[in-house]
């Protein structure tokens, strides 16, 4: 059986012979802190670079139940140790049982992150259906950033390269064999947690847009 390691050296090998990947900040994630890493989400294809880039991480995704039960999906989710969480898109949920489900999930990372777990998740909780992150009023990077357990630092993580690709919901404008993609860390601990404490979830969750939106 494959390791989670192994698996990801496969991946890297994979997308470095169809993508030229540049990665700056990957010292934020060389220290000995617990991470919790927060990507902007261009593409259906951005969670299985992240793990092939971040093998060496032993990093746990957040991931619905659905794409958890998927074959081919679900092993390599299940292989990157992801956390299983309740699906939040269920077309029969009321909007009291959707927040309820939320509430859940932030509790989920935060018990994770007490317990030293490296975490991932998505702020949007989507793939971007325009050219700009939108976060909207979700509420889970700041209800976890609010109770964000000491010594946790967190990363953002800003990927460019993916946009109007195969793998992405905007309407590609040109089909390009080799793609530049570039994922960007950069420790952000001490901002978050100052938002949380300062600004309403609306204004926290702009910010991070604002950082996922610079043209860098």
């Amino acid at each position: 059986m494959l390791s989670r390691y192994t698996l990801g050296k496969i991946f890297k090998f994979l997308f470095h012979c169809h993508y030229d990947i540049q990665v700056t900040g990957e010292e934020y994630l060389r220290d000995k802190s617990t991470h919790l890493v927060l990507p902007n989400h261009t593409a259906y294809v951005d969670p299985l670079i992240l793990f092939s880039e971040m093998w060496w991480l032993p990093i746990c995704p957040m991931v619905d139940e659905l794409f958890m039960r998927q074959k081919i999906s679900g092993y390599i989710v299940r292989k990157a140790d992801a956390i299983e969480v309740p699906d939040l898109n269920k077309s029969a949920m009321s909007r009291e049982e959707g927040a309820a489900v939320a509430g859940q999930l932030s509790r989920i990372a935060i018990d994770n992150l007490a317990a030293g777990k490296q975490i991932c998740f998505y702020p949007s909780g989507h793939v971007k259906t325009v050219d700009k992150e939108i976060i909207g009023n979700r509420r889970m990077a700041y209800e976890v950033c609010s109770e964000l357990p000491e010594n946790v630092h967190v990363i953002l993580c800003r990927m460019r390269g993916l946009e109007t690709s195969r793998w992405s919901k905007l309407k590609p404008k040109k089909w390009k064999w080799r793609r530049t993609v570039t994922l960007h860390f950069e420790d952000h601990t001490d901002d978050v947690i100052q938002w949380a404490k300062t600004l309403s979830r609306r204004e926290f969750n702009e910010k991070l847009e604002e950082w996922y939106n610079r043209n860098e």
